[in-house]
């Protein structure tokens, strides 16, 4: 897939400008799976409503919203506390660790900072909440046309995060899970989708499913 429009100059010049606006944004999402979110958003999926569940500092949020504004319709709602993970996993260690010293709300004041200096927060939506909870308040009018599950990695939270917010994917839509094979969370809950998603692309840390029924 990515390789397809890789072929294009255009769109790897294009490539090239958001990869500099990204590089000073410290998180995980290399540039090849935000290469790939991109063309999801861009070319393929049925809406331009982008749900990303984990946001953190906006590195693959801005991957998404270039798709959104490039497209030229949709917009992308980025949810997350900014108050880093609290599951007693290895990756609340890991948030700890580098949030020490940041004071309450610098986190969130960063992610949002690095969306003006990318030139994206006209196209983003920050939902400050808990992933599973803003679920409920999210409107049903509003298809998403990808889903991007990338907060708390423990299997729990992966499900209930999968279940909370794939039923507004309309058939047609992606669901993708970062992290995927490197985190036993995701990568469980990934083997177990219902029939109705059909795994499509897996690389660079993340797997893309798409949902073949509504």
């Amino acid at each position: 897939m990515s390789g397809h429009f890789m072929q294009s100059p255009t769109l790897h010049a294009r490539f090239l400008e958001i990869q500099a606006k990204v590089a000073p944004i410290q998180g995980w999402v290399c540039d090849q799976a935000g290469m790939v979110l991109y063309q999801l958003v861009r070319f393929y999926a049925p809406t331009g409503t982008v749900v990303e569940l984990g946001s953190w500092k906006g590195r693959s949020t801005v991957w998404l919203a270039h798709a959104v504004k490039d497209r030229g319709a949709g917009r992308v709602f980025a949810v997350d506390t900014w108050e880093g993970t609290k599951n007693g996993g290895p990756d609340e260690q890991t948030c700890k660790t580098l949030l020490k010293g940041y004071k309450e709300n610098q986190l969130f004041e960063e992610f949002l900072q690095n969306l003006t200096n990318a030139g994206v927060a006209d196209c983003v939506q920050p939902l400050r909440g808990d992933t599973g909870a803003t679920s409920w308040h999210f409107p049903r009018n509003n298809p998403i046309g990808l889903l991007f599950i990338d907060a708390d990695h423990n299997y729990e939270a992966v499900k209930r995060d999968f279940w909370s917010w794939s039923p507004m994917v309309p058939a047609g839509g992606y669901v993708v899970f970062d992290d995927v094979p490197s985190w036993p969370g995701p990568t469980r809950l990934a083997s177990e989708l219902p029939a109705s998603y059909r795994r499509i692309y897996m690389g660079w840390n993340i797997c893309v499913f798409q949902k073949m029924q509504g």
